[in-house]
């Protein structure tokens, strides 16, 4: 089983906590320098390749628009205070705003002006992608304070030149060129922990746990600015993307609240499969989300007709979920590296299971095979090191050993896979992985290729 040990739990917490610090302050956005330096502060940590989509292309229906630049931003009353800077936080303006500078009154500025009834504190996240407008956002609190009679200044001192969005990608293969796998995330969110800087440091510190191990399997690494550098990606690989099994997107994984399952359109695909065994055997409390078109992320591109490659998330405190979502209360004090550590160890347990997955046949197959003979019965527990996530009474690993041993004889019939044969017993899955090893070095059973 791939896990993490205590020490490189701490040692992961630490570097998780740095990053998060360095990075949170970045306007990031579809495009431009903060978008870059995220990915080259990334590929510090793991190595994978920066390429480029060129503004104006087309993608499908889609096009890559211009990069946006934006070095200041303000609202200032006519006695010179700052009601706003940008400088304070970058949400307070409406992502890829055009440029603007003039003295408007309280009702022309009012129009421009996104606030939250609801979180009075809180500044909202926006963005104007696609509709050449401008606008700033505040909290109710400051929004009430203005003055209705008085004239201000704003200033959104940006602009918008050809140039590229910039992704990053990386592919691990193993031995087994039929089976790939498919770990994405989006860079594109501005001073937002969980969504989705959270998301893109757990996507990065999985790929380089991931480049320390022999594995099975391929898996290819994806990140790019959600929605059109998703599809971006998928026009660019159409032919390698076809051959993706399943996947994940890995997003706001470190907020406070209850673990979640996001399924995927499939329901019931390997991906979402290997969660939910890994949830059930680590005891986890979790919340289950359906594929939901009008509240997703990338999977909506990955999982388009065409491609229909079965996305799912496991998550943490889910994005439209939890009530600071997309406003500047999810920020560092939100999140947790501890809650984020612990999300990268769960899915390190699913690709266990995704490597671990091989069906065997039976060589026995006639009766019951004499256990006794061969030290497998009845003192069966202390001879494996089976990584049981119940408990470590020595009885009774002992009775769900015997268990395992039964259960497998009975269902290796060279169609059953561990994932199965796991499911329908409700063992742990690397108790039935490990003993089916034993069983195979016993000659009690034969691996098949998948």
């Amino acid at each position: 089983m791939f896990s993490l040990s205590e020490k490189k739990k701490k040692e992961l917490i630490s570097e998780s906590d740095k990053l998060l610090s360095e990075l949170f302050p970045l306007c990031r956005s579809l495009t431009g320098e903060g978008l870059r330096t995220t990915l080259k502060k990334l590929n510090e940590i793991t190595s994978f390749k920066i390429k480029e989509f060129k503004s104006g292309k087309e993608y499908y229906d889609w096009k890559i628009p211009d990069e946006w630049i934006i070095r200041e931003a303000f609202i200032r009353d006519s006695k010179g205070n700052k009601i706003i800077d940008f400088k304070d936080n970058n949400l307070h303006v409406v992502n890829y705003s055009n440029p603007i500078k003039a003295n408007i009154n309280y009702y022309e500025l009012k129009q421009k002006i996104h606030i939250l009834a609801d979180l009075k504190d809180a500044i909202p996240y926006r963005t104007a992608y696609y509709s050449e407008d401008w606008g700033f956002c505040m909290s109710s609190e400051d929004f009430k304070k203005l003055d209705k009679n008085d004239t201000y200044e704003v200033l959104i001192d940006s602009e918008f030149k050809k140039g590229v969005l910039n992704y990053g990608e990386h592919t691990i293969r193993g031995r087994n060129p039929k089976r790939t796998y498919i770990f994405t995330s989006y860079p594109c969110h501005p001073s937002l922990a969980n969504d989705n800087l959270s998301g893109i440091i757990l996507w990065t510190f999985l790929l380089r746990e991931l480049k320390k191990l022999d594995l099975e399997n391929n898996y290819i690494f994806a990140i790019h600015p959600e929605t059109i550098g998703a599809i971006a990606y998928l026009k660019t690989n159409e032919k390698k993307m076809k051959k993706v099994e399943a996947g994940s997107v890995l997003t706001t994984v470190a907020g406070p609240g209850k673990y979640s399952i996001k399924k995927s359109f499939l329901q019931n695909s390997i991906m979402d499969r290997v969660n939910l065994k890994t949830f059930k055997d680590f005891g986890v409390d979790y919340i289950e989300y359906d594929f939901d078109p009008d509240a997703g992320s990338d999977e909506r591109q990955y999982s388009s007709q065409y491609f229909g490659i079965p996305m799912t998330s496991i998550c943490k405190d889910k994005y439209f979920e939890y009530d600071f979502y997309h406003t500047s209360k999810d920020n560092l004090d939100f999140i947790s590296s501890i809650d984020l550590i612990e999300t990268l160890n769960l899915y390190l347990s699913s690709i266990s299971k995704l490597e671990r997955n091989f069906i065997y046949k039976s060589l026995n197959p006639k009766c019951e095979p004499m256990l006794g003979k061969r030290g497998l019965y009845p003192s069966i527990g202390g001879q494996l090191k089976q990584n049981s996530n119940k408990d470590n009474n020595d009885d009774d690993n002992s009775e769900r050993t015997l268990s395992a041993i039964n259960w497998l004889m009975y269902l290796c019939d060279g169609k059953n896979d561990i994932l199965d044969i796991a499911e329908r017993t409700d063992l742990n899955f690397d108790l039935v992985s490990d003993v089916a090893q034993l069983l195979e070095k016993n000659k009690l059973l034969k691996r098949l290729n998948k």
